[in-house]
């Protein structure tokens, strides 16, 4: 199902676009049937009235007068002849047209009148009084497809014909009719209307598919900006009544979320401010200590209590909410990483520059880059920067020298407090955190963070976030 559009409303315009064009093509094709069938009974029968009464005049004349009559009558589109002998019909005509003309002209002529028949759709035969014209044998050429724009005579079915009648005393009359080109053409005033319906109706039917998709467009847009901003404005409870609801039922949600987030940030505040005080009494009950080896050792699960806690609480606030969008020169925010690592004694190399200020959380996304540029001094040494700006998106690879990760475990390193090694030594540091926040702050931007083992050895970190 690749051929179908991706959106709603491409799909529902293009079934009932597609719904009414199939549905006026078979009226067209109903309406053009039945105009023919008409046009036959009419021009039928009115030929087989005229050929009956020329007939029935001949039939009252000597030679001399029937000829001079059949001179003055042999006008296009009808002509006829005297002079050409009866031809025996070899493979009777069962056609629809064929059996309903010789049924009309039997009528006219009655059923005791000998007589034969032979309807063409192709071109018109030769004039009948060619020398070598035989209507049971049609000259090079008769059995040619007809030419384009007379496709409507094939329809039709009676585009030409012939028919031969013996008189009273003996003689042949042969007649050719040959129906003029405007009474087989296309219908264009009947083709013309069904067009202009077809249009306004399309055009109706896009504007009515427009006006029931583009509310579920807006409620899309406003999930994903809520996304980015939690505090955005809340939808405007418009239209019928199934859209007013979805709108309710959306800023309704939005109002939990913003609660939730409210009363997290006050718990958050509170444990914060709750676990700093007996910390720090524990550490001026550590400096009174008189062993100095015992009184390292409780200062340091002190700094890792207090290391643990932080990160715990930065990780549970999340996308920083709180913290206004701003433009920020993400060049210089490199900069001052790459200085920060080099006062250190690491390298970090930065290839490419952003365009333009990007509109973010700076402290957020400061704090996003700081754990991704650690995480690869840590484990890789060194850290290379690419940077790649484009209209749409900001993409920012972090690589490293270090030894990667398994396939199964890029993303499980994600999860928070998870370690690909046990330990919780001061050594390696954190407690498995890092990468989780660094994640919450870019979907949190609208963005993502994605880890991928690069062909040539190390890890890469692809920070996305749009424009």
């Amino acid at each position: 199902m690749r051929l179908l559009p991706q959106s709603l409303f491409g799909r529902l315009l293009l079934f009932l676009t597609g719904g009414l064009a199939l549905a006026q093509l078979l009226s067209a094709a109903i309406l053009l049937q039945d105009r023919d069938q008409a046009l036959y009974h009419a021009i039928g029968g009115h030929v087989a009235q005229r050929i009956a009464a020329i007939v029935n005049l001949l039939d009252t004349l000597d030679d001399a007068e029937r000829r001079r009559l059949v001179t003055a009558l042999d006008l296009p589109p009808t002509r006829l002849s005297l002079d050409l002998p009866w031809q025996v019909e070899t493979e009777p005509d069962e056609r629809y047209h064929t059996t309903l003309f010789r049924a009309l002209l039997k009528r006219q002529l009655g059923s005791d009148r000998p007589f034969q028949l032979e309807i063409n759709d192709d071109l018109p035969p030769p004039p009948i009084n060619h020398p070598h014209w035989n209507p049971a044998e049609r000259p090079d050429g008769m059995n040619r497809a007809p030419p384009r724009g007379r496709m409507r005579a094939m329809m039709l079915g009676l585009r030409n014909f012939v028919v031969q009648i013996r008189l009273r005393d003996g003689a042949t009359i042969t007649f050719q009719q040959v129906l003029p080109e405007e009474v087989i053409a296309w219908p264009a005033r009947l083709l013309l209307i069904l067009l202009v319906l077809l249009l306004s109706v399309a055009l109706l039917a896009a504007l009515a598919v427009r006006t029931l998709t583009r509310p579920l467009s807006i409620l899309a847009d406003a999930a994903a900006e809520l996304g980015c901003d939690i505090r955005r404005p809340p939808l405007n409870a418009t239209g019928p009544l199934e859209v007013r609801r979805a709108a309710q039922a959306f800023n309704t949600m939005q109002e939990r979320l913003i609660r939730y987030i409210e009363d997290r940030d006050r718990i958050l505040a509170a444990v914060s401010h709750d676990l700093k005080t007996p910390i720090t009494r524990l550490r001026l009950r550590t400096e009174l200590l008189d062993d100095s080896p015992l009184r390292g050792k409780f200062q340091a699960d002190l700094d890792d209590m207090q290391r643990m806690a932080q990160a715990s609480l930065d990780f549970l606030r999340g996308g920083e909410y709180t913290e206004p969008m701003a433009p920020l020169d993400l060049n210089a925010l490199l900069e001052c990483l790459q200085e920060d690592a080099e006062d250190a004694g690491q390298q970090v190399r930065i290839a490419g520059a952003a365009r333009q200020p990007l509109r973010c959380r700076p402290l957020a996304l400061k704090r996003c880059l700081s754990n991704l540029v650690d995480n690869a001094l840590k484990y890789g040494q060194r850290a290379e920067i690419a940077v790649v700006d484009t209209p749409e998106r900001l993409a920012l690879t972090i690589h490293d020298d270090g030894p990667g990760i398994p396939a199964t475990e890029l993303e499980r390193v994600f999860e928070p407090f998870f370690r690909l090694e046990g330990s919780r030594s001061r050594d390696t540091g954190g407690v498995g955190l890092g990468l989780s926040i660094a994640r919450n702050i870019a979907r949190a931007h609208g963005g993502e963070l994605t880890l991928r083992n690069h062909p040539q050895g190390g890890l890469e970190a692809v920070l996305e976030l749009p424009r």
